[in-house]
Formats: structure tokens, C-alpha cells, sequence
């Protein structure tokens, strides 16, 4: 076999191999991701009591997400352009690195106020999956 064979050989044996490690780590995450959602599904059925969702959690919950979406609005009008909609405004803002931590502190407020998963909550889950 030629030299330049010989180097196009061992980068396709290479490739093989990563292409393997990659559907490896896919089998494991979508695993992994299986996992989570039963946990997740399991702490969603469970009574309220083993959450220990007190009427004050409840309640800062619910402060957290209002202020979360007011931040949210203020973002999309200080982005807002002449002659653009809120709505155009509040989705570009949604895009945005601020946008994005902004939504999902809404959504954990809104899941911790109502008793739901929050992310923290799936975090938790996958790390202990992990370990």
C-alpha cells in the first residue's frame, strides 16, 4: 500500500472510531435523558407534602416569576426599534443571552410556584444519574 493509501486508511480507521465514541455518547444521553424524565415524573406524582411547598415558597415563587417577566418587558422596550412592535421587540429580546436566563427563571418560578420540575430540579436529576 502506498504511503498517502496508508494515511487515507488510518484517518478512516480514526473516523470509524470517533464516529463509534459519538453514537456511543448519544445512546448514553438519550440514557441519561430517559432517566431524567422518570425521575422528574416520579417527583411530579408525589404528594405536595414531600416537596415541602409552603405557602411562603409559593409566594416568592410567584414574586420571582413577576419580576422576571417584568425584567422581560423592560428588555424588549429598551431593545424596541421605531416602528417596531413589542412583540418583534420581546422575541428579538428572547434570543438574547439576558433573554434566555430571564425566560428560564420565569419558567422555574412559574414550576416552583405550582409545585412542577424546574430545572434545577432536572439538573439534580442528571447529576445523580452521572454519579
Amino acid at each position: 500500500m502506498s504511503q498517502e493509501g496508508q494515511k487515507h486508511a488510518e484517518e478512516l480507521a480514526r473516523l470509524e472510531a470517533r464516529k463509534k465514541d459519538l453514537e456511543d455518547a448519544l445512546m448514553r444521553l438519550a440514557r441519561d435523558e430517559v432517566e431524567t424524565a422518570r425521575a422528574a415524573a416520579k417527583r411530579a406524582n408525589s404528594p405536595i407534602e414531600e416537596k415541602t411547598m409552603t405557602k411562603d415558597v409559593r409566594k416568592a415563587a410567584r414574586l420571582n416569576r413577576e419580576a422576571a417577566e417584568t425584567q422581560l418587558d423592560t428588555l424588549a422596550k429598551s431593545m424596541q426599534q421605531d416602528g417596531e412592535t413589542f412583540e418583534k421587540a420581546y422575541l428579538r429580546a428572547l434570543d438574547t443571552d439576558m433573554g434566555k436566563a430571564l425566560m428560564q427563571t420565569r419558567d422555574d418560578a412559574q414550576e416552583l410556584e405550582r409545585g412542577g420540575i424546574t430545572s434545577m430540579d432536572v439538573a439534580e436529576a442528571r447529576k445523580s444519574l452521572q454519579a
